[in-house]
């Protein structure tokens, strides 16, 4: 018979362990850990990843490698991340312009945003931002639409009324076109393999505008290589607060308006429920760092360490948003 003394002892012992993210004897993860990106480097869900990753390898006793596999606006990388093993050995660093935006959009997507998937948290949170080159015309965003009012009525057009985005479907795709649905104004899209790429293109000045998460172009805004137009949260991005806000600009349509980027991880689904709540309570103390939290801040993002439970459930909510918003605008995308 166990002594009471003995079985208080291996309560105790049992407690201590199962609040340790980290235990050598835990049979996962035995080996590097992947973590894909579908955009290209300098973007938000890279930033973010790589951020990340150090420290979530260092808690989870294995290297976490992060790998850009870019194409498709990032679906490419989705639809690999879903047909992965269902063991934790490869996590998809997802991002919202690629995981709800593009299904809502294409049916034919290739994927599930919810079923594919175990959502294990979401990182950051981060408002899209209207960034242009410093020899554009307009001062702001507001400007911007006055100049595409007159040039839609004199029937004149120019390449300055082009915007770049990290895709066909992304949220900075979707925004622009839901602005100019609310506010008239003409503007073309131009999309990228990432937010990365379409920066490069912003400061080569092949594109005189462009629409990523704050994280993308903030540094350039604050050394002045770029100049910030407007973002779309209902409050000023503390990076950058000499950027308004598009409620700022009087128009009534705009009112209320707050669109955010978002990224997280997710592992493929069925997923055993053990390695899901192992890479929950490494990924939560991850975030939770004083060193990632200060790295992600400075990057423009919000840290935000959801559950999976949560995390699964704004999947679900923002895909179902977005498809009602595209059926209602009757939103056309172009290839």
């Amino acid at each position: 018979m166990i002594s009471r003394r003995a079985f208080t002892q291996g309560l105790a012992a049992a407690s201590i362990a199962g609040a340790s993210p980290v235990r050598a004897q835990d049979p996962y993860p035995t080996k590097p850990v992947r973590l894909i990106v579908g955009l290209a480097p300098g973007g938000i869900a890279d930033i973010t990843a790589r951020v990340i990753a150090p420290r979530l390898g260092e808690l989870l006793g294995q290297a976490v490698i992060v790998e850009t596999r870019t194409g498709a606006g990032g679906t490419i990388a989705t639809k690999m991340g879903a047909a992965s093993p269902a063991d934790g050995s490869t996590l998809l660093m997802a991002f919202d312009g690629t995981h709800v935006t593009i299904p809502a959009a294409n049916p034919a997507a290739g994927f599930d945003p919810v079923h594919d998937f175990s959502p294990i948290g979401k990182v950051v949170d981060s408002p899209v931002l209207i960034t242009a080159h410093p020899t554009f015309p307009a001062a702001d965003f507001g400007e911007f639409i006055r100049m595409s009012r007159r040039m839609l009525t004199s029937g004149e057009g120019a390449r300055v009324f082009e915007y770049g985005t990290s895709g066909v479907g992304s949220t900075g795709h979707l925004t622009m076109e839901l602005l100019k649905l609310r506010l008239g104004f003409y503007a073309l899209h131009i999309p990228y393999r990432g937010g990365g790429d379409a920066r490069a293109q912003l400061l080569g000045r092949q594109i005189p505008m462009m629409l990523a998460a704050v994280p993308t172009t903030s540094g350039d805004i604050r050394s002045g290589l770029l100049k910030g137009l407007a973002v779309t949260s209902a409050r000023r991005s503390s990076a950058i607060p000499n950027v308004p806000t598009l409620s700022e600009l009087g128009h009534p349509e705009l009112k209320n308006l707050d669109v955010n980027s978002w990224v997280g991880v997710l592992a493929p689904a069925r997923t055993p429920a053990a390695v899901v709540a192992r890479l929950d309570a490494a990924l939560r103390q991850t975030v939770g760092s004083e060193d990632v939290s200060t790295r992600l801040v400075n990057a423009g993002s919000t840290p935000v360490k959801s559950s999976p439970e949560m995390f699964g459930k704004q999947i679900a909510a923002d895909f179902a948003q977005w498809k009602r918003v595209i059926v209602d605008s009757k939103l056309r995308l172009e290839a």
